[in-house]
């Protein structure tokens, strides 16, 4: 007689294909959408000008997320822009003390918001990681350069 734990068990599912290998290497056709976008997308297409007029109309009662939704098709949110700061030449390490004073002066005086002030004190700190790298590197060839001349009769 059948052992009965053994008949209750699920199968174990198999390896049908090598391992590293996919059941359609060609992957998804480039393209091809989603069976629910394109059914939600035919469904919509009749009624978008509804749909829209519905959603304005509630926003003009009020409503929220319908106001959003209006404004944000309205007026889109804003990106980056330039920021009005005149940057100082900076040649050396000691340049930066001197651009980071200028950047909470300026902010000080509200021409530029906190936000811009961050983003040029980041800039100011990759500029100083360039001119270390760019000193270490010179001090790096002079070295060489005096072990070639001693190395030299």
């Amino acid at each position: 007689m059948a052992d009965l734990s053994q008949s209750l068990r699920p199968a174990e599912r198999g390896r049908p294909f090598m391992k590293g290998r996919s059941g359609n290497p060609k992957g998804r056709p480039k393209g091809s959408r989603n069976r629910a976008t394109v059914m939600a997308q035919a469904l919509l297409d009749g009624e978008a000008e509804s749909l829209v007029r519905k959603v304005v109309q509630l926003a003009l009662e009020g409503d929220p997320a319908c106001l959003r939704i209006c404004l944000d098709r309205l007026v889109p949110r804003k990106k980056d822009s330039p920021i009005g700061f005149n940057l100082p030449e900076m040649g050396a390490v000691a340049d930066i003390p001197k651009f980071i004073a200028s950047v909470a002066q300026t902010l000080r005086d509200g021409e530029i918001t906190p936000s811009e002030a961050g983003t040029l004190i980041e800039m100011a700190g990759v500029f100083h990681k360039l001119l270390e790298l760019v000193e270490i590197e010179l001090r790096l060839s002079a070295l060489e350069e005096k072990a070639k001349l001693r190395a030299c009769p």
